[in-house]
């Protein structure tokens, strides 16, 4: 049902000769019943209805003022302009929560997530979601509990997070059956039929969208209806039904451009629907047809500053250009896609350090509630509970490995500092207490390799902290010395877990750290445990590291063991942490010890980058053979960048 202009006609009429506070209260009432049906086209009476509730905010109840802002937030969002919503949203947040009204809070930020998330801020709307449903906990909140469900599980689609979304959507939807919401059992079944798409269960994923489609059907909801068409089309896509997918796609289209027409809906549909078109046809080899679509895909996303759709619109737009033959331009918006990409995963360390903080605790309490059930159930129920858990736990676990991996520098970006060089990186569990990390600043190229205390989710914790407070005391600060980034590092993680060190638990991190002149014609040098291995003339020389490890005592002057190594005669350089060489295995069962790495480094310092990381990882599995492995494993080398490398790193 899409709101007619005669409709918002006979609401500005039937408002005109009402008294001020009933002008407000009436707005309030009629656009919030219409919040999830073309709510963008309320979007002037909304912010008619606010500027008098902020002139009158003496004279009517404080809930008015809070709702006045809620409903310019809900309809600036569905008319794609997120500043105006933003700021509505916060207000509107901040005073239903002082007002005792947690529910509307939620609801409220349940659509900034939304917000965050279309411009890319995954860590920002996933920590706010993850915190709106620890609040709704014990709440008679239905709705707003599965708003958070539904958006939770679209930000784990978009992470590629499949089995945990689908969970999501299905919470999700037994809340809006719990409430009575038609449309959002309408928008959580199209949802979880898209996680079972992506699962390739096509057939379940069909039935489910199909579903969604017969209930906006009904309703006569056409932005609903233009989602579900759209997503049968991509499974039909899937399918190599390829006529029929072009012809759901044309048909969700012309909805969403109805409705922006008619100021229901914003850009955000329409965007999407001229991927999909530019996609499918570039597939079928109209090329011509796609470029117009992608093009315009572009100017929109731009226009709407929704950075996840315009790198998927540069990625397409180099595949076409590609099979067009225009190599320029498919490399100019290649480097475009890989730029904004590296962009949006390079954000802030301190949002991800808590957001998998915030994952790991809710799943440990859910491991241990399950737990705790098993014991009052037959053994082999018992069994299979635990069974289940450990698969969540282990699907939890790969999560916070993306997580983790998206804090380290790719190998694209690695070999930009650093152009002959390798990484051999082997955690010990899923994710790792080993981390490496590089950084360009005031015309230097700086390198860490560090081994935390521990490994598994506890280490995971400790690296995340350390290349947290890495960019802290580099980026941020501009410290540049190696032994002054070791001592600032150590009286930072000294003062952050002084409560856990005063329980009796040491958590520490081993470190060597490399700051090399911008013209690689040498380097500086500071360690704290960990030593630095150089090869000049077919021999391997070691500078031996500061004892302590940082974390351990706040007295210690890294600054004091700080080395400089002249790299005009040094081919090779090395930086590893002791997993390597502390595994235990061969044929009596014992560690394979330092002295031996270093031969090792030597035996394979004449081959190729490549070929180097291959024979280490050859010999170290075969060195373990059966025994299990002792520790994370990271070995980094780099042949002398002033050698090797072409250009510098802007």
């Amino acid at each position: 049902m899409i709101h007619t202009e005669s409709l918002i006609t006979g609401l500005s009429n039937r408002i005109r000769n009402l008294p001020e506070k009933e002008v407000i209260a009436t707005l309030n009432a009629e656009i919030w019943a219409n919040r999830h049906i073309g709510s963008g086209q309320f979007f002037d009476l909304a912010i008619q209805c606010m500027k008098q509730a902020e002139n009158l905010h003496l004279a009517i109840p404080p809930e008015e003022l809070a709702m006045s802002y809620l409903n310019v937030g809900n309809t600036a969002w569905n008319r794609s302009q997120p500043d105006t919503a933003l700021d509505a949203l916060g207000k509107a947040s901040v005073l239903f929560r002082s007002l005792g009204d947690n529910g509307k809070a939620c609801f409220a930020d349940a659509i900034t997530a939304n917000l965050y998330s279309q411009k890319g801020q995954y860590d920002d709307a996933i920590s706010l979601i993850f915190r709106i449903l620890d609040e709704l906990k014990g709440l008679d909140e239905h709705e707003v509990e599965g708003l958070a469900n539904l958006s939770a599980g679209s930000f784990h689609l978009d992470l590629e997070s499949y089995t945990e979304a689908l969970g999501y959507f299905l919470e999700s939807n037994e809340c809006f059956r719990r409430y009575g919401d038609q449309i959002g059992i309408a928008r959580s079944m199209n949802n979880a039929g898209m996680v079972l798409h992506k699962l390739g269960r096509h057939e379940e994923a069909l039935d489910y969208c199909k579903q969604s489609l017969v209930i906006y059907d009904r309703m006569d909801l056409d932005q609903g209806r233009a989602k579900a068409t759209r997503d049968i089309g991509e499974i039909l896509e899937s399918q190599d039904e390829l006529d029929g997918a072009l012809s759901y796609y044309y048909r969700s289209l012309s909805i969403r451009e109805a409705g922006l027409a008619n100021r229901s809906a914003g850009f955000d549909g329409i965007i999407t629907c001229l991927l999909d078109l530019g996609i499918l046809l570039s597939k079928m080899e109209r090329l011509d047809e796609s470029l117009e679509n992608l093009n315009r895909a572009l100017g929109i996303s731009v226009q709407a500053g929704a950075t996840p759709k315009i790198i998927r619109v540069h990625l397409s737009l180099f595949e076409v250009f590609r099979k067009k033959g225009d190599f320029l331009l498919a490399l100019h918006h290649l480097e475009i896609h890989t730029k904004l990409k590296n962009d949006v995963m390079g954000l802030e360390s301190a949002n991800k350090l808590k957001m998998l903080q915030a994952r790991y605790a809710q799943n440990l309490a859910q491991r241990e509630s399950e737990i705790e059930k098993a014991k009052n159930e037959e053994l082999s129920q018992a069994y299979q509970q635990i069974n289940t858990v450990n698969r969540n736990i282990t699907d939890s676990l790969n999560y916070a490995k993306r997580i983790q991996n998206s804090f380290l520098p790719s190998m694209h970006r690695f070999r930009q500092f650093f152009p002959e060089s390798f990484i051999l990186n082997m955690p010990k569990d899923i994710v790792s207490g080993d981390f490496y990390w590089i950084s360009h600043k005031a015309g230097k190229y700086i390198i860490a390799v560090a081994d935390c205390s521990g490994h598994g989710v506890p280490g995971a914790f400790m690296s995340m902290a350390g290349m947290s407070l890495l960019n802290q005391i580099v980026n941020e600060r501009g410290v540049t010395e190696p032994g002054k980034i070791l001592n600032q590092i150590n009286l930072s993680l000294i003062n952050h877990l002084r409560q856990v060190q005063d329980e009796g638990i040491t958590e520490s991190i081993d470190m060597s750290v490399c700051v090399f002149e911008n013209d690689f014609s040498s380097l500086e040098y500071a360690g704290a445990r960990r030593p630095l291995f150089y090869l000049i003339d077919g021999q391997v020389n070691e500078y031996k590291p500061n004892t302590p490890s940082i974390g351990f005592d706040p007295y210690t002057n890294f600054e004091e063991g700080s080395f400089k190594l002249d790299l005009r005669r040094v081919d090779e350089i090395f930086m590893l942490t002791d997993g390597f060489h502390d595994q235990f295995g061969g044929a009596t069962g014992r560690k394979l010890m330092a002295s031996k790495m270093k031969e090792l480094l030597l035996q394979f310092s004449g081959l190729g980058a490549a070929e180097q990381e291959y024979e280490l990882r050859n010999f170290y599995n075969t060195w373990k053979g059966k025994e299990p492995q002792t520790d994370d494993v990271l070995v980094v080398g780099i042949k002398n960048p002033g050698k090797f490398r072409s250009g510098n790193v802007r």
